[in-house]
């Protein structure tokens, strides 16, 4: 059993399962964002635990992993800064006349890592060896970057930086020999009770919109675009990286890889909560559009995986 909630594939489909059925639920039960009001303060408090992980997982790769070798984070590294600002500058750009909505400019900047992976994983047969490494090195520091923005400049109070900077830090903290035995039974917890649980939450909202409305509006439209924010910032942070280093990977493999980075779920949706808690169309927008951009760049992924020879 513990087996299904560590395989990549499997939890992106139990996350989603559990996003769709909050989302079901909102919209046939009178009132029903309201009366899980409660539990989605616990789901956000929940996700202690996955920025601690996150935390686990860099000391993990800084020490025995994809970034044991310093030179290793150059890549990786430029193409997730750059795959953060793209999106961020162009939802900037779009909403610079609404103060109020262009506070949600960190909303496109994460990539999704459970969700990235998963589409890898299933359409990723065709590319070439470092491929994955690429894409988790990209993932990790993706979340690192976001961590720090949430942080540093979010308006955030003191509990909820604690719940993301300490969490991670203090993972972070925890010494090379424990951190294996500290992350192997928290892996199912996080996959199996923390992110599908934050997922029904923050999909709990009725929908009295539609999708043409959302690309239609401001925040909606700014949002959609981390679709080519995020595909031009990670190739063109890649291809700069790859000057510098040894026998960096094609740059057609970067590109291929980048589209994942449009696929942004859990950290959008938090940041979404935080900036936009008080404008409930900006909320609903932001929603509608994450999971649109989100769809439209996994589709995309699984082309672009599969294109040229295994």
């Amino acid at each position: 059993m513990l087996k299904l909630f560590r395989d990549d594939r499997k939890v992106a489909g139990i996350i989603a399962i559990a996003g769709l059925l909050g989302l079901l639920l909102a919209n046939t039960i009178a009132d029903f964002a309201h009366q899980i009001e409660g539990l989605h303060y616990i789901s956000e408090l929940a996700l202690a635990l996955f920025f601690f992980m996150i935390g686990l997982e860099l000391k993990t790769e800084m020490t025995h992993g994809v970034f044991a070798k310093k030179s290793a984070l150059l890549v990786p590294g430029l193409a997730a800064v750059l795959g953060a600002l793209v999106p961020a500058g162009l939802y900037f750009l779009v909403t610079r006349d609404d103060p109020i909505a262009s506070s949600g400019w960190a909303i496109p900047m994460a990539t999704d890592a459970t969700f990235a992976i998963a589409v890898f994983a299933l359409f990723g047969s065709r590319m070439p060896n470092g491929s994955r490494q690429f894409l988790l090195a990209l993932a990790i520091v993706d979340d690192l970057f976001a961590i720090a923005v949430i942080a540093i400049f979010l308006r955030t109070d003191v509990m909820t930086a604690l719940l993301v900077t300490g969490s991670a830090l203090l993972g972070m903290l925890v010494p090379n020999r424990f951190t294996d035995r500290v992350m192997k039974p928290l892996i199912p917890i996080n996959n199996a009770i923390v992110l599908p649980l934050y997922a029904f939450c923050a999909l709990a909202i009725q929908l009295d919109t539609n999708v043409v409305a959302v690309v239609g509006s401001t925040v909606g439209f700014a949002v959609l675009l981390r679709v080519v924010g995020k595909t031009a910032g990670i190739s063109l942070g890649a291809y700069l990286g790859s000057k510098f280093v040894k026998d960096p990977l094609p740059f057609s493999t970067y590109f291929r890889i980048s589209v994942l980075g449009g696929i942004g779920f859990t950290v959008a949706f938090f940041v979404n909560d935080l900036v936009f808690a008080k404008q409930e169309e900006f909320h609903k927008q932001a929603i509608v559009a994450s999971l649109v951009a989100g769809l439209v760049s996994a589709g995309l992924a699984a082309i672009t995986l599969r294109a040229g020879k295994k």
